[in-house]
């Protein structure tokens, strides 16, 4: 019974040497860059945080003595389920040490490993238990204190001394529990995540395509051009010659203002058309963004493999990737992406991309077929298709419900029976007619 009583008094032990392990790395290697940006943002628990991990000399000691206390505690423990004295026979003495020895691994241990994952997620844990660790090191300072008089402490490390390397993942745990401690809006938490991921989302996938573009020839009068810019809204486009694969620069709205204004409609569009600049598919969007802020432009040609045109970006692509859509007055009459019905299905635009898809179905699409939901099809059917075909893959059953000479217009999707799927259900989709 003896020592039944003593596994059940050390469990609470082992527990709180574990919280006071974690609680201590925590604190000892959060930043505080973070932690005073969440207390700026209204999280009270990252102010005491602050005041915890300002002196690390005191929140080290203070922890040691804690670890120590609870030791002790421990072989109190382990002593009493001998009988509170020493063994009498040598085989006693062998489990008597035994047990010490195992009691002090197990501890150690504990404390390793509250000590890591305190140092994977520091501002989380320093966030939650603060409420514990902060009276823990105040009823703890005094003696504290006499001992970091002693000259071999003298040396501990301050909380400040070390680089404030803030790393991406850091950052995000910083927005996690921003986000639970009520400080950051989820709205806010998916900006700041949507902007880390402009670095892995390439230019084809939010270009305007090529079939979609509005361009001018350059031989065409100013006043065709202003015409069809009114009818559209667009302040911009590109100017070509022969066929939209030979862009030779950009008309801007305002330039054919200024010529209208001066009485010169009649000239060509070639004759006010200012440089394009022109990018790769693969183009990142992080250094995209940073490319036309240097260059003071809002709109560039992406180029295919073989040099063609194959869309085109504007700044407003790249901002609606971080806040999402932005619709204007010209906007409204543009199709949506798509729409949810009733019933739980959707019907999407044939060129939604399919992270998009994924993210509103749970599907799970591959994107080596295709970009868009148009381009999945066209790949899985191997063919142009027709209204009323039929596809099942990634767990979605799709409709071609509209299609406009070779393009798909109109998509309707509903989760099929066989659940969300995997990637590899592309390679079995099914297509009938």
């Amino acid at each position: 019974m003896a020592t039944e009583l003593a596994l059940v008094l050390l469990a609470p032990v082992a527990v709180l040497t574990f919280a006071l392990a974690l609680g201590r790395s925590a604190l000892v290697n959060s930043h505080t860059t973070g932690l005073r940006a969440l207390h700026e943002a209204g999280e009270r628990r990252a102010g005491w945080a602050l005041r915890v991990a300002e002196d690390a000399t005191r929140l080290i000691l203070a922890a040691a003595l804690g670890q120590n206390l609870l030791r002790l505690l421990a072989l109190g423990i382990a002593l009493a389920a001998f009988g509170g004295h020493p063994p009498a026979t040598g085989q006693d003495w062998v489990r008597w040490i035994g047990v010490l020895a195992l009691a002090g691994l197990a501890l150690a241990l504990i404390e390793s490993l509250g000590d890591l994952a305190g140092h994977r997620n520091p501002e989380r844990w320093a966030l939650r238990l603060v409420p514990v660790m902060g009276p823990l090191i105040a009823a703890l300072a005094p003696v504290a204190g006499l001992l970091r008089r002693l000259p071999m402490l003298g040396a501990l490390p301050q909380i400040g001394g070390r680089p404030q390397l803030v790393t991406e993942e850091e950052i995000k745990t910083l927005v996690d529990a921003g986000e639970e401690g009520g400080a950051i809006e989820e709205e806010e938490k998916e900006m700041i995540f949507s902007i880390f991921q402009l670095g892995d989302t390439l230019a084809r996938e939010v270009m305007v395509p090529r079939i979609d573009i509005i361009g001018f020839e350059a031989g065409m009068p100013l006043s065709e051009a202003a015409r069809t810019l009114i009818a559209t809204g667009h302040s911009r486009a590109p100017i070509y010659t022969g066929t939209i694969d030979n862009v030779i620069g950009l008309l801007y709205a305002k330039d054919v203002l200024a010529a209208w204004q001066a009485g010169a409609q009649e000239k060509r569009v070639r004759e006010v058309m200012r440089p394009a600049i022109f990018v790769p598919e693969a183009k990142k969007l992080d250094d995209l963004l940073q490319e036309m802020q240097a260059s003071r432009v809002q709109m560039v040609l992406v180029v295919d493999e073989y040099g063609g045109t194959a869309g085109l970006v504007t700044l407003e692509d790249i901002v609606e990737e971080i806040v999402g859509e932005i619709q204007d007055e010209y906007d409204l009459a543009e199709e949506m992406p798509y729409h949810e019905l009733p019933d739980g299905s959707f019907r999407f635009n044939g060129g939604i991309d399919l992270d998009d898809v994924n993210e509103l179905t749970g599907a799970r699409l591959s994107k080596e077929a295709g970009e868009t939901l148009g381009g999945l099809i066209y790949s899985l059917s191997g063919r142009v298709p027709a209204a009323g075909d039929i596809l099942e893959t990634g767990g979605l059953r799709l409709e071609v419900e509209q299609v406009t000479g070779r393009r798909i217009r109109k998509v309707h999707a509903t989760r099929s029976e066989a659940g969300a799927g995997t990637e590899a259900d592309d390679d079995h989709a099914s297509a009938a007619q």
